[in-house]
């Protein structure tokens, strides 16, 4: 759970409704601030206008590639964490997405248990933002 007063925004980039609404309805009722993407176009033009402590980006989003995603904006210097989440879960996407930018990876189907397990670990590897110091996993 957040400490009261602060506001945690993590966009999802998916292009599958049922992952997102899954997603969605979990993490709001954890209190983050949750923003959706369908595509990569959508999720620079998001990711320009504010600021995420998170960003979770599937690797297959139809046209669009997760990983060239995840390398146009840690190139545009975007330091906030990214969670590469994939239905492909093998130790080679895996080294694939975390040379792209990724600091972390998720192989779906998963849990929703380990998708805030991901997130707690993350905070113990990033301390700049206040999501990072107020994130507590069940």
């Amino acid at each position: 759970m957040l400490k009261k007063g602060k506001t945690v925004h993590i966009l999802i980039v998916e292009d599958d409704e049922r992952i997102v609404g899954f997603m969605k309805r979990g993490l709001e009722a954890e209190d983050f601030n949750i923003d959706v993407a369908s595509g990569m176009s959508q999720a620079i033009d998001m990711v320009n206008a504010r600021f995420y402590d998170l960003l979770i980006i599937d690797i297959f989003l139809g046209a669009d590639d997760g990983l060239d995603l995840c390398q146009t904006l840690r190139r545009r210097r975007v330091g906030s964490p990214i969670l590469i989440m994939t239905a492909k879960g093998t130790p080679e996407t895996e080294r694939v997405s975390k040379a792209a930018g990724a600091d972390a990876y998720l192989a779906k189907p998963f849990a929703f248990e380990d998708l805030v397990a991901t997130i707690a670990g993350l905070r113990r590897s990033y301390s700049p933002s206040d999501f990072l110091k107020e994130v507590h996993a069940k």
